[in-house]
């Protein structure tokens, strides 16, 4: 045991020697990471936004009414109303700027009130398909409300248009109006509310959350970082045949298998590392308890050492190091597709996610996001650990084998 430590050691000191290649090791797929963190984050989803420009020519009590209503409640969280002259808000439509530009005209209050026809100008942003369509709507809706309200209350409106009173006075004509106006809308309501028909309100059920889809990746983008690297450091035993290391250990028996094992914990302290540091970077960005963090990080180190001595034994069966660096890293990419690196397993076919999960990657990938997902920490079952402590051994074995099946004599 005490030569695995001191081999341990030596590949240690030896491998960050090269500080670019640990940088690399990280530096890819935290780019990765960010661009697909980037694109898919929402937090609560995104909700779309537009900009409606509004130039009010009329400057009365009905143009500011609808002006205002834009601005009011959820429509306020969906179009933003920026006042404008007629000249900038032509201009920045023009320029593929907001969604719409309404030009309310000179005297449509006055218009409005008198019955006269008038006519506001919508113009709409064509590079854009759904907010410019809403915007249209909501304006004739609006106008179709005012329209009815005008029918029914025009009178008072007169009154409160052409009324110039003040102090007490004031508050006497408002409180006659007022009762005008709530006699009238008494008179229509069991014309607009018939009493015989009865609206049973049935609320829906409370919708899902929004599933935080750049959550979703960082399981796949922490087991990028380990691929790469349990990659690089598969193609060692290749150095140290060259470097004559092998042949001196085969004489020595059980040294082989202590130097696999001195190996391995070496390539767990940087898998470990490299887990740590992503999954510290994904715990703070996305807000996850850090109660969990301590087993995720024993889990992907754990099946990171366990790809290394896969990976290892793998690139003893080919002729030379360039050989065996290059079919293993053919076979990367089609691991990091199947086995969520590049997309969550939920938006791959079916047949696709099978085979995903049963990869030794994604079987990883699986029981990671299932932890980061739970309710409370250690939600990883004893099967999974079992399957992944498996999967460790047998790569030793493995190594062990193929060395002493004579690729250390070469």
């Amino acid at each position: 045991m005490r030569f695995a430590f001191e081999s341990a050691r030596k590949d240690l000191a030896r491998w960050f020697q090269d500080k670019s290649s640990f940088l690399i090791w990280l530096g890819i797929p935290f780019l990765i990471g960010g661009l697909l963190t980037s694109m898919m984050d929402g937090g609560d989803g995104g909700k779309p936004q537009g900009t409606l420009f509004i130039a009010d020519l009329d400057d009365g009590l009905l143009s500011g009414l609808v002006a205002g209503a834009f601005g009011q409640g959820e429509l306020g969280e969906l179009i933003v109303v920026e006042t404008v002259s007629v000249e900038e808000g032509t201009e920045r439509i023009e320029n593929g700027e907001g969604s719409g530009f309404l030009i309310i005209p000179e005297g449509f209050t006055d218009a409005f009130i008198n019955d006269e026809p008038v006519t506001l100008t919508l113009k709409t942003n064509p590079s854009q398909t759904i907010l410019p369509g809403i915007i249209r709507d909501i304006t004739e809706v609006l106008l179709d409300a005012g329209f009815y309200a005008q029918q029914l209350l025009g009178d008072e409106n007169s009154q409160i248009m052409d009324s110039d009173f003040s102090g007490d006075a004031a508050d006497l004509f408002v409180a006659g109006i007022s009762v005008e106006i709530q006699g009238k809308i008494d008179a229509v309501a069991p014309k607009v509310f018939p009493p015989i028909i009865d609206i049973e309100v049935v609320e829906p059920p409370p919708a899902e959350p929004q599933p935080n889809y750049a959550l979703l990746f960082l399981p796949g983008i922490v087991l990028m970082a380990i691929l790469f690297t349990a990659n690089s450091l598969a193609v060692d035993f290749w150095q140290e045949r060259e470097a004559g290391t092998l042949r001196r250990l085969v004489s020595v028996p059980g040294q082989l298998l202590a130097f696999v094992v001195g190996k391995s914990m070496a390539a767990g302290v940087v898998l470990g590392a490299i887990s740590l540091i992503t999954l510290s970077a994904g715990f703070a960005y996305h807000g996850i308890a850090w109660s969990k963090l301590p087993l995720s990080v024993i889990w992907v180190t754990m099946g990171g050492v366990g790809l290394f001595a896969w990976f290892s034994a793998l690139a003893m069966l080919f002729p030379n190091q360039k050989a065996a660096s290059l079919v293993i890293t053919i076979m990367l990419f089609p691991m990091l597709m199947a086995g969520g690196s590049f997309f969550p397993f939920a938006a791959l076919p079916e047949w696709i996610q099978t085979i995903g999960r049963a990869s030794p990657n994604g079987f990883i990938v699986d029981r990671l996001g299932t932890e980061l997902a739970s309710a409370t920490p250690w939600s990883i079952d004893l099967a999974s650990w079992l399957i992944v402590f498996a999967m460790l051994a047998s790569g030793f074995l493995l190594c062990s084998w193929r060395l002493g099946a004579g690729f250390a004599r070469r």
